[in-house]
């Protein structure tokens, strides 16, 4: 988290700025990202109030803190909810089912505004009509309306007419409702790590959040229970949850506990109250799919000073801790510049052993890893998605631009200093191991990490460049399906021997020979040991790898890691927009083709 504040820190130094610009963060409906300096203007917001009435707001961007956009007219959009609500009630039997036809179609993002009409309403056709038109539509994990977070309130409605041009890397962007997800300030209350803790339920610095889980019923509007097993209940809008607990899980409890909120807290289950839970967050679609947030906030009950902890991972497994500072309840919040992909709530059993919560609250789910096209990532964080790039003739030359075509129309072609990339990320990671062919895995001096094929009549050569094992400068050999078992640098590897890593302790060998499908050694004492490929343990050849200054390294779909330099085996020779070309130690060049690969870091 350090370097991604010093980065920030930088970009707000460096940038000499006149009185009326500002630097933003600005993120597309594609995915894209970057941070941009623009003019300050007005524009008009039309605040949606709870009566059904609209006052429209003159603001300056400089008055604001964010800005959502939604890609529809939501003002629009509430009028001709309103309009059909009314049809609910008409005479005619056809104009009601047409009505709850349309709403249908047009009410995602406007849900809590169908369930207000549930309430109010006398006419038990109408609730029946609006709670089948929610239970048929997906869970509610975003607003129908544009948002707006200013140093005073938040509103929402629809921003009108605003649109903003400026220039990055020699494109002039346009930014519109068309292609812009959001516009928010970069915060300047991080501290030197990159976070802040939020005590106070009601602050200015907390984020849009457009989800709140409130623990009283499921997505589908079942009641909960004391007692349910509710792990996976709220993965449909991309939060899983586990006890930490043998034999528990995350249930509910209708207790009433200072400071919640109405109806239930979240707990564990066995013992009631007590015990850390774990939470992750998730693709909606495909809950085994991991995402991240830049906000997380909860308030927690039955709780002391320093009693109860929410504690922060990013992606690295970096941690953020938030302690409570009050007895009773306490609304605890994270806010990181790097995403958060997990939390766990835990008491510190010295000073109190129970805690439940409730109102959980987190910003829009971020995919880190995958964007609208190729992602290709800046050393200062931006995030562009592209359709394609053209690389320089001269590769190695640092003061060579890259040309990226984005994928977002309000972007043109963009030319990009070679130096100031960090990433591309092209394809999805495969499993390393999905393939039923038995294999090998070999980790090179140089860090590089490569499949090996065998067979009993041949011996065993590299699937990339076809190079024979033994030839290789190894670091360790391990079989498919297994995880190379690391060490923690105190190995004493003979020379010419090699340490077999079975359990704690390692054994060791003064000599081997590798064969067409087997690995065999001699022990000190003379005793011999064999394994046969498909059931080796992890080999490890040299006590620590050698220190080479990576230029690129590639990660290819099926797992293997290619590290290039002029000392590694392999060096770049040229990047086409198809193919990447390798060279190796004689001279000998060969090429990997773009759908191959999954990530080039520079």
């Amino acid at each position: 988290m350090k370097s991604i504040s010093i980065i920030y820190t930088l970009i707000l130094s460096s940038l000499c700025l006149q009185s009326a610009d500002l630097v933003r963060e600005v993120e597309f409906n594609d995915g894209t990202r970057l941070i941009l300096t623009l003019k300050d203007q007005p524009f008009i917001f039309k605040s949606f109030l709870n009566n059904n009435q609209i006052e429209n707001i003159k603001l300056n961007l400089s008055d604001t803190h964010e800005l959502h956009f939604t890609t529809s007219q939501p003002v629009e959009r509430l009028q001709q909810i309103n309009i059909l609500l009314e049809q609910l009630r008409d005479e005619n039997f056809k104009q009601r089912e047409n009505a709850a036809a349309q709403l249908g179609s047009i009410s995602n993002g406007f849900q809590n505004i169908l369930k207000t009409n549930i309430k109010n309403s006398l006419d038990p056709e109408v609730r029946w009509r609006l709670r089948k038109i929610i239970s048929n539509l997906p869970p509610q994990n975003s607003l129908g309306f544009d948002q707006l977070r200013s140093k005073t309130k938040k509103l929402k409605g629809q921003i009108i007419n605003f649109t903003s041009t400026t220039q990055y890397h020699g494109s002039e962007i346009t930014l519109s409702r068309s292609s812009v997800k959001s516009i928010k300030e970069i915060p300047k209350i991080f501290n030197p790590s990159g976070y802040f803790i939020i005590n106070e339920e009601n602050s200015s610095e907390i984020p849009i959040t457009n989800i709140k889980i409130d623990f009283n019923s499921s997505l589908e509007g079942k009641i909960l229970r004391s007692g349910q097993n509710i792990n996976k209940t709220y993965e449909g809008i991309g939060v899983s949850f586990m006890s930490l607990r043998p034999n528990s899980y995350l249930t509910v409890s209708p207790k009433e506990i200072e400071g919640i909120q109405q109806g239930n807290s979240a707990t564990n289950h066995r013992p009631l109250f007590e015990g850390a839970i774990s939470a992750r967050f998730c693709n909606p679609d495909d809950p085994t799919e991991n995402r991240a947030v830049s906000f997380i906030g909860l308030r927690v009950g039955l709780v002391k000073p320093g009693g109860t902890t929410l504690t922060a991972f990013d992606s690295n497994n970096h941690k953020v801790e938030a302690s409570t500072i009050r007895e009773g309840n306490q609304f605890i919040g994270i806010l990181s510049k790097t995403p958060i992909t997990r939390f766990t709530i835990n008491a510190n059993s010295d000073i109190d052993t129970t805690f439940s919560f409730d109102d959980l609250i987190f910003t829009d789910l971020q995919n880190l890893n995958e964007a609208n096209g190729a992602l290709l990532t800046l050393k200062n964080g931006d995030r562009i998605s592209c359709e394609r790039f053209i690389f320089p003739e001269q590769f190695n030359r640092k003061e060579q631009n890259l040309i990226a075509l984005p994928s977002t129309k309000s972007l043109g072609k963009l030319n990009i200093k070679m130096n100031s990339i960090l990433s591309i990320h092209n394809s999805e990671l495969k499993d390393p191991d999905q393939n039923l062919i038995p294999h090998l895995w070999c980790l090179l001096n140089d860090g590089s990490i490569l499949k090996v094929k065998y067979t009993p009549e041949i011996s065993p050569r590299t699937y990339l460049g076809n190079f024979p094992l033994l030839e290789l400068k190894l670091n360790a050999l391990w079989a498919s399906g297994k995880k190379l078992n690391a060490h923690n640098n105190a190995l004493t590897v003979p020379n010419n021997g090699a340490a077999i890593l079975i359990r704690k302790d390692p054994v060791y060998v003064e000599s081997f020979t590798i064969n067409n499908d087997s690995f065999e050694g001699t022990r000190k004492d003379s005793s011999q040991v064999k394994y046969v490929f498909s059931r080796m343990p992890s080999i490890w050849f040299n006590k620590k790898s050698d220190q080479y200054q990576s230029n690129i390294s590639l990660t290819l779909v099926d797992g293997q890691k290619i590290h290039c330099s002029k000392q590694s085996l392999f060096s770049i020779v040229k990047i086409t927009e198809t193919h990447v070309i390798l060279q190796i130690a004689n001279g000998k060049e060969f090429s990997v083709p773009f759908d191959e690969i999954h990530s080039m870091d520079f």
